[in-house]
């Protein structure tokens, strides 16, 4: 059983990332060795992205709203003072979009074949019909 995380980790983020990479090269003219400290990896994964050796598991510019975002991460690591937590929120959200939106339902039946995604709740978040009293619960004892 493949974890939703797990496909995000090493497909979704990888393929942002490469997105945000491409902008910072092209658009500000960024070394790899500049890209790959503002994204915090190391020179060969940039190289790589720039390669589509990495991070081609899943076409995400086909996404306006993830293009968008990644428009966003690259504005914000481009600037003289990039604001680190704000480009981690971002990314962060993205990873949320792309889970909530079944955006790797095709990828996670490809990877995992038998599994069935029709009807799968996992990448809502939740633990069924229940979940949403379980976590007024969690809250409320918080």
């Amino acid at each position: 059983m493949i974890h939703p995380y797990e496909i995000i980790s090493k497909s979704a983020l990888p393929a942002f990332r490469a997105m945000v990479s491409k902008r910072l090269t092209e658009r500000y003219h960024f070394t790899q060795q500049q890209v790959a400290t503002r994204l915090g990896v190391t020179q060969a994964s940039v190289s790589n992205y720039a390669r589509k050796a990495r991070g081609m598991m899943v076409n995400l510019e086909i996404d306006a709203d993830v293009a968008k975002a990644a428009d966003q991460v690259a504005d914000v690591l481009a600037s003289e003072t990039p604001d680190q937590r704000e480009a981690l929120r971002l990314m962060t959200e993205v990873c949320d979009y792309i889970r909530y939106n079944h955006l790797l339902c095709n990828l996670h039946e490809e990877l995992e074949p038998g599994f069935q995604t029709e009807g799968c709740y996992a990448c809502l978040g939740g633990l069924g019909p229940e979940s949403a009293t379980m976590k007024l619960k969690l809250k409320a004892v918080t």
